[in-house]
């Protein structure tokens, strides 16, 4: 497999979503949880930290989906890209379009499941993806 083939950052997409994908988690997870959730700094590691009495537990990697209501695939790709944010207690949330659905996973689980190629015009090849199924998200009302 080629790992080097990777879609271009998207700075338009990035502006429109993140700031308001990250917030809607963030609230969510305040009114599930008895934590703390506190957006990044580093604006190249994990989006969300997740913290209870001031020491960090978890973290959260946040992704807006171009499907509404709900995921209409069998399964979710998730970028191979996002590997460095996997490990114990960080949670992959795959948001709908409107912000007001979610789809979350434990990124310990995602690899069990195989890397899959995705053609993508905006590349030369295709993106790996981890094929993970949709009903292995737990799918949630934001």
């Amino acid at each position: 497999m080629n790992w080097t083939y990777r879609k271009p950052f998207e700075q338009d997409l990035h502006d429109k979503y993140d700031q308001p994908a990250k917030e809607a988690v963030a609230k969510f997870v305040l009114s599930k949880c008895e934590v703390d959730v506190e957006f990044n700094d580093d604006q190249y590691g994990v989006d969300l930290l997740v913290k209870k009495e001031d020491k960090q537990v978890g973290a959260i990697e946040v992704e807006v989906r171009q499907w509404s209501p709900k995921c209409p695939f069998p399964t979710i790709h998730v970028p191979e890209r996002k590997l460095k944010f996997f490990g114990s207690n960080v949670l992959f949330f795959a948001l709908t379009k409107d912000m007001k659905h979610a789809y979350w996973i434990e990124t310990s689980d995602i690899t069990k499941y195989p890397l899959k190629e995705v053609p993508n015009v905006k590349v030369a090849s295709g993106e790996f993806f981890y094929d993970v199924p949709t009903t292995d998200f737990v799918y949630v009302e934001l």
